[in-house]
Parts: C-alpha cells; structure tokens; sequence
C-alpha cells in the first residue's frame, strides 16, 4: 500500500504506522483494496499518516474520500470556482431535511480539507489555499440559501416588496475578515455579516426582518452546527452592527443608519476586507457602494495608526494563553496579525487612493509596493513572512484539525512540528520563526515614525556619495549597504560622480539632498547593483535629468517606486530610460484604473497625431513617430499594472491586442493617405471604390499579445482595377505598395522607437505567394488549395482595421473553408498530433514553454482540434480566443470539463510566467532562467517563494497539460464523422 520507506522516515513513524493500519483496516470494511493504491492514492495517504495526522483522520472516516479526491484530477492545481460550486450545488440537491444537508455539506468539506491538505503540505501554497477554502465557504453558504429559502416559501410564502407584487426581496452574506480577504485557513471561524434588502414588505404572516432571520438562522446552524460528520465553518456574527447584542440580520438601510451614526474606527478597518461571498451578489454590490464613503473617507482622521495599533495591544491582552505556552503565530509580536494591520494601517491613512482597496493581505502590500509607500525590501521582508507564518499556522491545524496558530513550547512537540515541517531539526525551524517574526516586529514599529528624509544622511554615505572613502572602504561600505557587486557598482558611482547634475555625486543644491535617500532606496532595491546601473543611466540623459530629479525630490514615494522598479524590472527600466518622459507614468500608477476601452486608446492616439500634424503636416516621420509614442506609452502602462498585479495574465493579452489594433488602424490610415496621394483611389473596373482588410491571425487574432509577440497578418482588397491618379497603377500593386509601407512603418525605428514586427507567413502559399490577395483569389485559393494546417490557423482568423465590409467577407470565405464540410475528427486528430509532434521535434527545446511539452502549444492545439473537429455542427467553437473555445467545448460536451478546466487554467499559469518573463529579464524567451539568482527574482514576481517551487509548479503544469492535450486528441479522434 505505502512504502515503508515513507512512513519510517516520518517525523513520528510509530504514530504514521499506526494510521496506514487504521487505514487500511477501513479501507477494506468499505470494499476497497488497501494493498492496490494507485500512485496519487498511495502518495496521499504516505502525506496524511507522516505528516497531518488530521488527514488521515478524514480518509479513515470515510475511505472513499481518497478515491473521490484522487479521481476529479485537482490535486496538482487550483478547483476553478464554477466547478466547485457545481459540486458543492449536486451534493446539497438531494438533501430532503436540514440533517440531509448539513451531511451533504460536510462530506464536501472533508473531501476538500484532504486535498488542499496535499496541496498544502506538497507546494506550500497557502495563498491558494486560502482562496479556494474560500470559495468552498461561499458556495456552501449559497447551497444554504437555496435549501432554506426554498423550505420558508414553502411555509410562509415568497418574501414580497410592498407596493410591488413581482418584487422579491433577497438576502447576501458578506463575508469578513479572512473570508473577506480570501485567506481562509483550514480551521478558520467564518465572519460574516448577513444583509437583506428592505423592510417594507412581508413574507406571508412574517415581517422581512422576522424572515430573513429565520433564514439566517437556520443557514448558520446548516454552517457552523458540530454533527457526527463534524462541521462546515464555525460561524462568527460579531461584526455585525451592535456586534452579539444585535440582530442577526439587518435590512440594507438599517446598515447604513448604524454605519453613519455609530460606526467606530474598528468597524471600519473591519470593512477593508469585507466581499459579498454568497446570496444575491447583486446586492451585495449596492451594499459595498453604500458603504464606500465609510471605509474610504475623503479625511482621514491622524489617530488611525495609534487605533489599530491600540486594537492590536488590545487583542494580545485579551487572549487567554493555553498552558504549556508557545508562541503564537497570529497574534504574537511579529505574527501574521501585525503584518496585516501594518497593511490595513497604511491603507487607511491613504484611503483617497482608489489603488489600496484590495481585499487580500497580499495583494494590498503590492499595492503599496507600486504607490511608494513601503521599499522593495520592506515588502519582500512581510510578503515571505506571510508566506512562511501561514504555512505553519496550516500545518499546525493539519495535526489534529483543531483551531490553533500556537507552535507548542515543549521540545518534544514542537520538533515533531518543527520536522513537519520539513526542517531536520528544530533549531533550524526556530531560526527561521525568530528571523520572520522579529523582522515584521521591527517594520510595524516603524508605522507612527518619522520618514528617514527627515534625518540628517548618514557621514559614511556623505563620503561615498562625495567619493571620499578609499577603495576598499568603498568596496566594504556598498557591501554593507546590500550591493552585491561592490566593484561594478562602485564604478557605476564613479560614472555617476563626474556628471554635475547628477544626485550621486557633484550635485548641488536640491540634487545633493536628494543623493542620501537616493542611496537609502537603492540599498532596499531588489536588485540594488541592477537598479543603481540604472539610475546612472538616468542621469546620463541630460535632456531630461534636472526635471526628472526635481520631480523625484519632491515626491518621495515616487523616487521609492522608481527605484524599486529599476532594481526589480529590465524591460520597465529600459522603457524608462529610453523615454524619461514616461516617468510621468508612475504618478498615476494604481490611482488610475488599469484597463483602457478601444475607445480611450484612439482618443489618445488621435491627440497624439493631431499635434504632430500641427507641428508639421508634412512630415510623415513625424506622424510615425507619434504613433510609437503612443504605443511605448500603452505597453509600459499595462506593464506597470501588470508587475503591480492589477491586471490578471489574459487581461494583459487583452489590453496589448487593443494597443496593436489602434496602432494597426491608424497606421492603415497614414498609409493609405500616401498612397492616396501618390496614385489617387483605387478603383475596381466598375468603377467602385476598392479597399483593403487586415486579418490577423495568431495571438493577434486571438486576443492574446504578448509584450513581444509579433504581428500575424493577412492583407485582402475588394477587387482587380487600376487607381484613379494622375500616376495610376493597377491594384494590384496598389495594396501591395500599401500593405509594404505599413510593414516598414511599423518595422522602422523612430525617435520614439519602433512599434512592431509583422509576420506575413500564413499568408496563401506562405512566402512564395503575393503579400496581398483579391477576395477572389483568396476564395480560389481556400476552396482548393488550402492544407490542413492551414485550416488549423484560420481558426484563430479575425478582421481587425480596415475595410469591414472585405474583412467579413474574407472572414466567411474562411469560415465556408475550414467548417463548410462535415470533417472527420478523427483525421482531423492525427493532422493536429503530427504538427504538434512535429514542432517540438524542431524547435520544443528542453524546459521550452511555449513549444516544449506541455507548453503553451499544447494548450493552443487542443482548443483548435476541438475546434476544427466540431465547429461545423457547433459555430460556438469558431471563437478565435483559446480559452473560449475551450470554454464551449466543455459546455457542449467535446471535451471534458476538467479537461477544459486545467487546459485553461495551465494557459493562463504559462501566459503569467511568459509575461513576467519579459517584465523582469527583458528577454525573449520561454524557458526558466537557470540561473539561481535570476530564478529566485521571476519567482517573487511570479507569486512563489522561491525558484524552486515556481521550478516544481512549472514541471507539475507541464506534466498536467501534456496528460490533457493527450486526452482531448484521443476522444476527438474516437468520435464519429456527424
């Protein structure tokens, strides 16, 4: 059953011995073969018995739960929510009384402790973990709701608005605290509030509120009540207005009314995490709303830091220590609790900003990061100690399932935990609480002092900047500072030193009290040899220099944001340094939402041509190069919001295929404006005005750039003739001479840079044919010279400028191509298997993810198998985008839900590190770096504790799409011609 091996090197191997026995004896009660575990089975029980004796706990109770989890395929990745909530719906749906559900719901939960008990103590992925508990919470809630309110109507009728016979009042539950911020852990108490919509009006014989508090009621017990199955949640409604001394629900104005008279500084930091979790999420929305000028008032008052950290004093007073002591990992000095009112503390003193409103602790201490506001250091410090603190508290409750944070204080159970954990021995384990604690002890002490550009600079610092310390004093003092390479970077100083308007020496005035804080961020970079290359870089711009100096003098967060971007980003800090001017940028980053619609992004650009037009309407390179302006722009704003994380990796495809189609459209214009110019309009022989479509193809045609990707472009015109000019040509000629300026247009280096590569190859007959073609020829060619890999590209087709009228047009002759004729999906399999084959054989490096196994290829032929394959009975599966092809095809049943699921979440994990890829190295690769240094730098970027488990995590999606990408093609290929 389990190897021996595994269970005698467990930290207690008697104790893990004995629960494999207890297992295997319930296994066999339950008509299961204990000594015939298949591999995923084995590994999770070896798991449970060596490690979190509470999940053993769970399999023996019910042995069937290991063969539940191990077969939905969701051991290796996070439940998408939909799928969740289905599951949790289908189990509640057959419960005929409230004991039926409670056991339902519990029988949920137990199967979901175990596996993201494995994912847990395998990953270390308390973040996710935290999150899909949270949606479990949510969905077992909603699963409440419906099985309540349904038996309440049942007795007393629908709960009706007055006045309004077909108006139906409802009820929502936000949720607060940890389920709030989506960082449940695996005994967390449940905070919420429960909210119904109005007073006026009754259900039968009841008032509203008398309704809605019989269904809160009742949803709470199905919730928190402890059955021989054990619990769900353990529900707590302190935080709800007038805390246990108040209703258990309040109608929507009711809120409001206490909130505006009573609310007190708690409450309202309470608020900051608060989410509509379950119920009608529509009113949940109007109630955030409501609520906003609460939470985020327009002054805030100066005591906030001294209230929260009075609220934080006040907690440790009031816990009641266990005996035999132990620190605590949640409330103790330096523990997750001060980490996330250090968070919240910062949060409210800058509520104004629309940037500082995310929920979760994690994401907020990014926010803060790219609002200046703590250093690159500080935020690396609390953001691994987060990480770290929670993963203990989590294990912590894996050993017996009991609500605990408390790291016991006799040696012998604490290096049973401490070995848990995976260290060897408890000293280690000890070091590393010591470390993580004292470290966030020490930066929340810092919330109420006095900023550092207060003080005078430290001599030392004087010295260097002024180059007066002796080489190797020099070298000792950056080394101190933090700086790895103490020569590199003391010839950067050197370099510095001989510009006189640069900060870092021989500057005067303003430059030369800017030099000390300067070196104080750099030392908290992320990267500080990286980011001080770069700032003298900076100062080498003399155009631009003393603005950009004064403008980071007199803002102080910004001159931290700055640098921390230099330190932590080449391709951000390139675009920087190319174009100073765009520091602006940084003033609106999180303040500013970071989506643009296409109609804001050709408004802009429009400005921008409308004054190089001004300044010289005849000199097109002025115009070209306006045009990069705005694209450069564009690209470093959903840079930027990307790196803050406020832009999730499909977003960022989505922003980047608008910022293209603008640049493509505008540039047509320009183009043909020339031609126009030149050989007059071009005329088909009747006389009609001929035009020209772009059709783009690849991730331009699905929605899904890259900050490197290259344009996939087809050029169509409307009809054979010759131009109506003074110098006429035939059409031909025309659109070709048209479709070779644009290319070069987009192609040529400007003073304001280059705008993009255009990738013409899926043209018909690829490079040997004509770069444009005739809707006729295009017909021609589609219905008898297309091949199949033709057709597996046109899936991705779309017309994005020009012509409308030609680009539908030459989009239906595609479509009437490749989905005209029933195909047969099994042939159609085994074409897309060999290209794929093929292309990892040619170009799928070892570790590539993009082309390599299990790379982004993978995920992209799958979607377009299914769609060759079943587009002609379901148009559904004609969507360009990989995800929504996937998307329909598991709705229609080609291809299988998880299947569909994993495909699309292991995309966006790929599309995720290909993005920061590109933001952190500036590299045009699709591989890992192997250097460990670099690796550790993608892996905080990318959301991961170290390089090692972005590696893990990597190999694991890879594994994982490769099995899927097999099984789509083999059950398209098993499937009958329609």
């Amino acid at each position: 059953m389990i190897a021996d091996a595994v269970l005698d090197s467990a930290p207690d191997p008697a104790d893990a011995r004995r629960r494999a026995e207890r297992f295997a004896e319930a296994a066999r009660a339950a008509g299961r073969d204990p000594g015939a575990l298949p591999d995923d089975a084995a590994r999770v029980v070896g798991l449970a018995c060596a490690r979190a004796p509470y999940l053993a706990t769970l399999m023996i109770r019910d042995p069937d739960r290991l063969w539940r989890v191990c077969e939905e395929g969701f051991l290796h990745r996070e439940k998408p929510v939909d799928v969740l909530t289905a599951q949790v719906r289908e189990a509640a749906r057959g419960a005929a009384s409230p004991d039926e559900l409670a056991a339902a719901l519990r029988r949920v939960r137990g199967d979901e402790m175990v596996r993201l008990g494995v994912r847990e103590l395998e990953l270390g992925l308390d973040t996710e973990v935290g999150r899909e508990l949270s949606r479990l919470a949510g969905a077992c809630f909603d699963a409440a709701i419906a099985f309540h309110e349904a038996a309440l109507r049942r007795r007393y009728g629908a709960p009706r608005h007055d006045g309004d016979a077909h108006g139906v009042a409802s009820m929502v539950v936000i949720g607060m605290g940890k389920l709030g911020g989506e960082e449940l852990n695996f005994s967390s108490d449940v905070d919420v509030i429960y909210v119904y919509s109005s007073d006026a009006g009754a259900a039968g014989p009841l008032s509203l509120h008398e309704y809605f508090a019989k269904l809160a009621a009742a949803v709470t017990a199905s919730i928190s009540e402890v059955t021989s199955d054990d619990i769900v949640f353990r529900v707590d409604l302190r935080l709800r207005p007038e805390g246990s001394q108040g209703a258990i629900a309040n109608s929507h104005a009711q809120l409001e009314r206490y909130y505006e008279t009573f609310g007190r500084p708690w409450e309202r930091q309470a608020w900051l995490k608060a989410r509509p979790c379950a119920g009608d999420l529509a009113l949940g929305a109007e109630i955030m709303e409501t609520m906003r000028p609460f939470v985020f008032p327009r002054h805030t008052a100066p005591t906030v830091v001294d209230e929260v950290k009075d609220l934080n004093r006040r907690i440790k007073r009031e816990l009641v220590a266990p005996r035999g002591g132990g620190f605590d990992v949640k409330n103790g000095v330096g523990g997750i609790r001060e980490i996330e009112f250090f968070v919240q503390a910062l949060q409210l003193i800058h509520a104004r900003n629309p940037g500082l409103r995310a929920r979760g602790t994690l994401a907020t201490l990014d926010q803060l990061l790219f609002a200046g506001l703590v250093k690159d250091d500080e935020h690396l410090v609390l953001w691994r100690a987060y990480r770290w603190l929670r993963h203990v508290e989590h294990l912590l409750q894996l050993e017996s399932g009991r609500q605990t944070q408390r790291v016991p204080a006799d040696v012998g159970p604490r290096t049973l935990v401490a070995k848990r954990l995976g260290y060897r021995d408890v000293a280690g384990f000890d070091a590393d609480l010591a470390r993580h604690t004292h470290a966030v002890a020490r930066i929340f002490a810092t919330l109420d002092t006095a900023p550092a550009s207060a003080a005078e600079p430290d001599n030392d610092v004087a010295a260097l900047l002024a180059g007066q310390l002796a080489p190797d004093a020099e070298h000792a003092l950056l080394a101190r500072l933090g700086f790895r390479d103490p020569t590199s970077s003391a010839a950067e100083l050197s370099r510095a030193r001989r510009r006189p308007d640069s900060p870092l020496g021989g500057a005067a005035g303003s430059l030369a009290r800017l030099g000390p804080a300067l070196v104080a961020e750099l030392a908290a970079a992320a990267d500080p040899d990286q980011a001080l290359r770069y700032v003298v870089d900076l100062a080498a711009r003399r155009a631009a220099a003393w603005s950009v100096w004064r403008l980071l003098d007199e803002s102080r967060p910004l001159l931290r944001l700055l640098v921390s971007i230099l330190g932590a980003s080449e391709y951000l800090a390139k675009s920087l340094i190319d174009r100073p001017e765009l520091i602006d940028l940084l003033i609106a980053v999180g303040s500013t939402p970071p989506s643009r619609t296409r109609a804001e992004l050709e408004t802009d650009c429009d400005n921008r041509l409308l004054v190089a037009r001004v300044a010289d309407p005849d000199d097109e390179e002025l115009a070209w190069s306006a045009l990069a302006e705005f694209k450069n722009g564009q690209v470093l704003r959903v840079a930027l919001a990307d790196f803050a994380g406020r832009l999730a990796p499909l977003e960022v495809c989505a922003e980047l295929t608008r910022v293209a189609e603008v640049c493509l459209d505008r540039a047509l214009a320009l183009v043909e404006a020339g031609m126009r110019e030149r050989h007059g309009v071009a005329r088909t022989a009747d006389g009609a005005r001929s035009t020209m479509a772009v059709l783009a193809l690849g991730k331009l045609g699905g929605g899904e750039l890259g900050y490197a990707a290259d344009l996939d472009v087809v050029f169509v015109f409307g009809g054979d003739g010759v131009s109506d000019g003074a110098r006429p040509i035939d059409n031909v000629e025309y659109w070709t001479r048209a479709a070779q300026r644009l290319m070069h247009g987009l192609h040529a280096r400007t003073p304001r840079g280059k705008l993009y590569d255009v990738d013409t190859r899926l043209r018909p007959s690829g490079s040997k044919g004509l770069l444009v073609s005739s809707l006729a020829a295009w017909r021609r060619y589609h219905e008898n010279e297309a091949q199949a890999w033709e057709h597996q590209a046109l899936t991705k087709l779309r017309a994005v400028v020009g012509d409308p009228e030609v680009g539908r047009a030459a989009a239906r002759i595609a479509i009437d191509s490749v989905w005209g004729r029933a195909p047969d999906p099994a042939r159609v399999a085994t074409a897309v298997a060999d290209m794929r084959d093929r292309i990892e054989r040619e170009l799928g490096k070892p570790g590539d993810l993009k082309t390599g196994k299990g790379g982004v290829v993978d995920v992209e032929f799958a979607a377009q198998c299914v769609a060759l394959a079943f587009g002609h009975a379901h148009p559904e599966l004609r969507a360009p985008a990989t995800v929504d092809v996937l998307a329909h095809g598991a709705r229609l049943g080609v291809i299988a839900p998880s299947d569909a699921a994993l495909l699309a979440d292991g995309y966006r994990f790929l599309r995720l590190v290909e993005h920061r890829l590109r933001i952190v190295h500036d590299r045009a690769v699709h591989r890992l770096p192997d250097d460990p240094v670099e690796l550790e730098k993608l892996a905080r970027r990318c959301g991961f504790p170290d390089g090692a488990s972005l590696s893990a995590r990597a190999a694991r999606w890879r594994d994982d799409i490769r099995a899927a990408f097999t099984r789509v093609i083999a059950r398209a290929g098993s499937r009958a011609s329609p």
